[in-house]
């Protein structure tokens, strides 16, 4: 059904929708846009922003994916602004100075209380609103310097409006971009799993960023790592059932040498009857 629906939902514009399959036992991971997760960690976040989408725009491109998202967010926008320390030393402005006045015109300074008999209001000074919609407001303020000059901000400072995060997510102690994706039709996990793998060694991830799989798709990939110890532990168990069953921890061990291809041979020792069985040419 999701896949006939894929197509049509596809041509809906300026919208994005994904479907998944309800599981009624969820599996660790955060939710996401899809049944399986793979997450990418990093120490620095520029890394990981750098990374991530080339990561995002790989998976998409593999036949064994589909409706692959991220839950990177990095559509902000920020104003960062730097201090000309060298100007601002020259004309007398400090650069706390400079801080403190951007606080008393964004950050709502208290600057005094206004005490009455039921009540009291505390009066914050800022901006007025119509000088928060725009980077520009930037350029009407002035900085009084130390010699009482008045100095515009723009003399002082540059800036420029650039992309920033709006949330960070974190995975651990560290910041980490968790990529979802479903299934193609007739593809199974592990074919997926190899898939995704070999397309982070294909692009060349650095050794900062770490990429691992998250919630169903990890405990199908430790339920691969530990898959001999279960066919070793069922071997076990059937050697211990048929010791029990022929009173003896050496005969299941023989049995299958006193046995021949063909023809008549003697039934086990534990029968108490002296009868012949024939085995299956």
């Amino acid at each position: 059904m999701i896949t006939r629906l894929r197509p049509k939902l596809a041509r809906v514009a300026g919208a994005t929708c994904y479907l998944q399959a309800v599981q009624d036992i969820r599996v660790g991971g955060r939710m996401g846009n899809a049944q399986y997760q793979y997450t990418l960690q990093a120490d620095q976040l520029e890394d990981l922003s750098e990374w991530a989408p080339r990561m995002l725009e790989t998976l998409r491109k593999l036949p064994e994916l589909r409706d692959v998202s991220s839950d990177q967010q990095d559509a902000g926008l920020q104003v960062p602004l730097t201090i000309d320390r060298a100007t601002a030393a020259r004309l007398g402005v400090s650069t706390r100075l400079i801080d403190e006045t951007l606080y008393s015109a964004f950050g709502q300074r208290q600057v005094s209380t206004i005490y009455t008999q039921l009540n009291q209001y505390r009066v914050v000074m800022e901006v007025a609103p119509e000088f928060w919609q725009s980077p520009d407001a930037l350029r009407n303020i002035h900085i009084q310097s130390a010699n009482g000059e008045s100095v515009p901000l723009t003399t002082l400072t540059r800036f420029e409006p650039s992309a920033a995060p709006l949330q960070v997510n974190h995975q651990g102690l560290f910041p980490s971009v968790t990529l979802s994706f479903n299934l193609a039709p007739g593809v199974a996990l592990g074919q997926a799993v190899v898939a995704v793998e070999e397309a982070s060694r294909g692009i060349g991830l650095p050794a900062s960023i770490r990429g691992k799989f998250a919630g169903a798709a990890q405990a199908f990939q430790a339920s691969l790592s530990t898959q001999p110890l279960l066919i070793l532990a069922a071997l076990v168990a059937v050697y211990i059932v048929l010791g029990m069953l022929y009173e003896s921890f050496l005969h299941p061990l023989t049995i299958l040498s006193t046995l021949p291809s063909a023809g008549v041979a003697r039934c086990s020792p534990c029968c108490s009857a002296e009868w012949s069985c024939r085995s299956s040419p």
